[in-house]
C-alpha cells in the first residue's frame, strides 16, 4: 500500500517540476489520489529557487475517505448486491396502484440482483406506518420504501413525527409523477373547472368535496383550489380512498380530487366528470383534460409522486447503487407504458435530485399549510 502511494505521489511530483520547466507559475499544487479506493489529499508548496525536483515539497498528506475496500462500505456507486432478500415496504393495501409499482419494481431489481424482493405492505396512517419502519431500519440497503407524496406532507399536519423526514429517511430515486384530478359527479351538471368556480361563488352554502382525511396530499389538492380560485368549500373527510369514492359515486358528496390512476375507472364508466388535472402538463390517458393552468388558475400546480426512500444513515454510494439499478428497471419501455396507462409521468433521476424535490415539496406542503390555516394534529 505504502509503495504504490510513494510511486503515486512521486508521478505527481515530477509532472509538477515539468510544469514548471515550462514556465507555468505554479505557487501551489493539490492533488487528490485515489488508491483502491482510498482517496487522499496531497499538498505541495515551492521551496527552493533551483530547477527541477527540488522545487517542490509535500507539505501535507491528508486521508480523505475510503470508498469501495473490502472493509468499507458493501456497495459502490456501479453495484449493490444485497445479502439476502430485500423488502420494499409500501404504505397501501395490496392490490393498489402504489402497489402495483412496488411488485413491478421489484420484479425488475429481482432479475438484477438475483435475490428475491419482497412487498411488504403497511397502510394507514398517511405513510406514517410505513415510514417508521423505514426510518428504524438498518441501513444497508435491505429494506426500503417506496414514499409517496405523504411523506412531503405529514411533517405540515402533525405536531410530532415518530420519525425525522430529513434526517431518519434517505433519498433513493423518484419513480414517477401521479398528477391528481379534479372530478366532480354527473348530477352537479358542471363540465368545466370555471363552471365549479362560478357555482361555487354564487352558492348560499358552501359546496361540500370528499377528502381521504384532514391533512391528506387530497386535502391539500382542494385547500390550494380554494386559495387559487378565491372560494369556500366545506371540507368532508373520510378514512380513505374507498370510502370516499363511495360517497361520491353515491350521490353522498359532489367534488373530489382524486390521485389519476385511482380515478381512471370511474371516469372511463361515465360515473365521475374530470374538470382538470393538477400537473403542468396534461396527463397521457387524460388527453383532452385540461391543466388547472389551462382551465384558469395559471399557478396551481399540485402533483403527487411515488419514488424510493431508504434508512436515513445509509450510505450515499449505496443509495447511488440502487439508484442506478433502478432507472434501469424503470427505463423498460414497458414498465413505462404498463405505468403510463394508469396515469403515472416515469420520471426518475439521480439521488440528489430526489433530495432536492423532497426538499422542496416539504416546503411547499408547509406554505399551503399556513395560508389555509390547517392546524397541525
Amino acid at each position: 500500500m505504502s509503495q504504490r502511494f510513494l510511486s503515486l505521489a512521486r508521478f505527481s511530483l515530477s509532472r509538477a517540476a515539468l510544469l514548471r520547466r515550462y514556465k507555468l507559475d505554479i505557487i501551489g499544487l493539490n492533488l487528490t489520489i485515489a488508491i483502491g479506493g482510498a482517496i487522499f489529499q496531497v499538498n505541495y508548496n515551492r521551496w527552493e529557487a533551483s530547477m527541477g525536483l527540488k522545487r517542490w515539497l509535500i507539505t501535507s498528506i491528508s486521508w480523505l475517505s475510503l470508498l469501495g475496500m473490502a472493509t468499507a462500505a458493501p456497495a459502490s456507486a456501479a453495484e449493490f448486491k444485497p445479502n439476502g432478500p430485500v423488502t420494499i415496504v409500501a404504505p397501501f393495501a395490496a392490490g393498489g396502484t402504489v402497489d402495483q409499482v412496488a411488485r413491478e419494481l421489484g420484479r425488475g431489481l429481482e432479475k438484477l440482483w438475483g435475490v428475491p424482493v419482497l412487498v411488504d405492505n403497511k397502510p394507514g396512517a398517511g405513510n406514517i406506518l410505513a415510514a417508521t419502519a423505514i426510518a428504524q431500519s438498518k441501513p444497508d440497503g435491505q429494506k426500503l420504501l417506496l414514499a409517496s407524496t405523504s411523506i412531503s406532507v405529514n411533517p405540515s399536519v402533525y405536531k410530532s413525527l415518530p420519525y425525522d423526514t430529513e434526517k431518519d429517511l434517505a433519498a433513493v430515486s423518484y419513480l414517477a409523477a401521479s398528477p391528481n384530478v379534479l372530478v366532480v359527479r354527473p348530477k352537479m351538471n358542471i363540465k368545466t373547472l370555471q363552471e365549479l368556480i362560478e357555482r361555487a361563488k354564487a352558492s348560499k352554502q358552501p359546496l361540500q368535496y370528499a377528502s381521504v382525511g384532514k391533512g391528506s396530499a387530497h386535502h391539500f389538492c382542494m385547500e390550494l383550489l380554494q386559495i387559487e380560485a378565491g372560494i369556500k368549500l366545506t371540507h368532508i373527510p373520510y378514512k380513505g380512498v374507498s370510502p370516499a369514492l363511495a360517497a361520491l359515486l353515491g350521490d353522498e358528496i359532489g367534488i373530489y380530487c382524486s390521485d389519476t390512476p385511482g380515478a381512471m375507472e370511474p371516469i372511463k364508466e361515465g360515473q365521475l366528470i374530470p374538470l382538470a388535472v393538477t400537473s403542468s402538463k396534461r396527463v397521457s390517458v387524460l388527453p383532452d383534460i385540461p391543466t388547472m393552468a389551462e382551465a384558469g388558475l395559471p399557478n396551481y400546480n399540485n402533483s403527487g409522486y411515488v419514488g424510493v426512500m431508504a434508512p436515513g444513515a445509509t450510505p450515499k454510494n449505496v443509495r447511488e447503487a440502487i439508484n442506478h439499478d433502478i432507472q434501469d428497471v424503470i427505463k423498460d419501455p414497458a414498465f413505462q407504458k404498463r405505468f403510463a396507462d394508469l396515469g403515472y409521468d416515469m420520471v426518475g433521476g439521480s439521488v440528489d435530485k430526489f433530495a432536492d424535490f423532497i426538499k422542496r415539496d416539504v416546503a411547499r406542503y408547509g406554505e399551503i399549510a399556513k395560508a389555509a390555516t390547517i392546524e397541525k394534529q
